[in-house]
């Protein structure tokens, strides 16, 4: 039997952020993020989660429920994002956004985090490809290089992989 991998912990997010001390602050925007929410707030990161989709965050607050720990849970777009808290943490899971607005989000994202702070990204293709033939992708590499060429981080890890017919990129920024 197959699992799908979004339903599961992210082992590449929590590979960056379990070494987060107690009492860090972690955000996590887009869908898919419930286990790894529950997971970083149990060990004493501070979690909030963000994301335009009602029913994506009452999975979050009903696995956060079980598990019998605290996270908070915000409903809105990013477009209209203020929140009035710097995190040493931010993790992006599947966020439709069209790629004009690309830049704004990671400069927001950037402006958000605290010295030192990490930007870790799980971007999976908009919609499953047809064929295997297919060259549609959601960045080369060279065009996420690109994104972030002109902003206050450095990359420590890229990385891109065709996972059942999608293509997932997998991205950790530092702010410098």
């Amino acid at each position: 039997m197959s699992q799908d991998r979004r339903k599961e912990p992210y082992n590449f997010v929590l590979s960056h952020t379990t070494g987060l001390p107690p009492g860090s602050r972690a955000l996590f925007l887009g869908k898919g993020h419930g286990k790894n929410a529950v997971l970083l707030a149990k060990i004493g990161i501070h979690v909030e989660v963000l994301d335009s989709d009602n029913e994506e965050l009452l999975l979050v607050q009903n696995a956060a429920a079980q598990a019998n720990v605290f996270l908070i849970t915000r409903h809105t777009k990013v477009e209209h994002w203020n929140l009035p808290h710097i995190y040493d943490a931010i993790i992006l899971g599947e966020l439709p956004l069209p790629s004009s607005k690309h830049t704004y989000l990671f400069e927001k994202i950037l402006s958000t985090l605290s010295p030192n702070g990490l930007f870790i990204g799980e971007m999976w293709s908009d919609e499953a490809l047809q064929s295997t033939q297919s060259t549609q992708e959601p960045y080369d590499l060279i065009e996420l290089y690109s994104l972030f060429q002109n902003l206050p981080c450095r990359i420590l890890k890229i990385s891109k992989e065709f996972v059942k017919n999608r293509y997932l990129m997998r991205i950790v920024v530092q702010k410098t």
